[in-house]
């Protein structure tokens, strides 16, 4: 009786255990990926960088509840960086990566909230280092919006990674100008 009560036991803690704690403070990977991008139109993603060593992604999808204090969300060689004050309330914010063969190859993530606008400026980061860009001398940070626009970056200090800030989420991916067109200047 003792052996049964404990299994019983057991098996409703278990879940609880491994699913109970998954909006704490850490970053989370989901057990299974959601759809990569819910807009109208799928990016053409043939003008975004490649990973120079294909990517092995089986959980493509990492969520963190950041507040008013701000806070970072590390995926991937992804990140947001919430500076105090960017949002009013604890908000759900998530890094989404295609593992389908054609998007894991592209250094591309979609972020959000999809819709929430920012009080100050999100800063957002990607791989850059290993990347098909790694070297140039104009590589960028593009927002799809029915078609690439230009939001410029910066390369971090240690020049593993690009970033920019933004004031909304979306589907974001890195080129350069040898990409071959098809990215618009921001406000152009």
């Amino acid at each position: 009786m003792k052996s049964m009560v404990r299994s019983l036991v057991l098996a409703v803690a278990a879940p609880l255990v491994l699913f109970g704690c998954a909006d704490l403070d850490a970053p989370t990977a989901l057990p299974s990926a959601p759809i990569f991008s819910t807009s109208s139109t799928s990016p053409d993603l043939s003008k975004l960088a490649r990973y120079g060593k294909k990517q092995s992604i089986t959980i493509a999808w990492a969520k963190k509840w950041i507040g008013p204090e701000g806070g970072r969300l590390d995926f991937q060689g992804f990140a947001i960086e919430v500076p105090a004050g960017a949002v009013s309330e604890v908000t759900k914010f998530e890094i989404r990566l295609p593992v389908d063969p054609s998007g894991s190859e592209r250094v591309v993530a979609e972020f959000s909230p999809h819709g929430a606008t920012f009080a100050n400026p999100v800063t957002i980061e990607f791989p850059y280092a290993g990347t098909s860009i790694d070297g140039s001398t104009s590589p960028t940070i593009v927002w799809w919006n029915d078609v690439w626009v230009d939001m410029g970056a910066t390369i971090t200090g240690d020049g593993t990674r690009l970033r920019t800030t933004t004031k909304h989420f979306s589907t974001y991916g890195t080129t350069d100008e040898r990409a071959g067109g098809g990215v618009v200047v921001a406000g152009g």
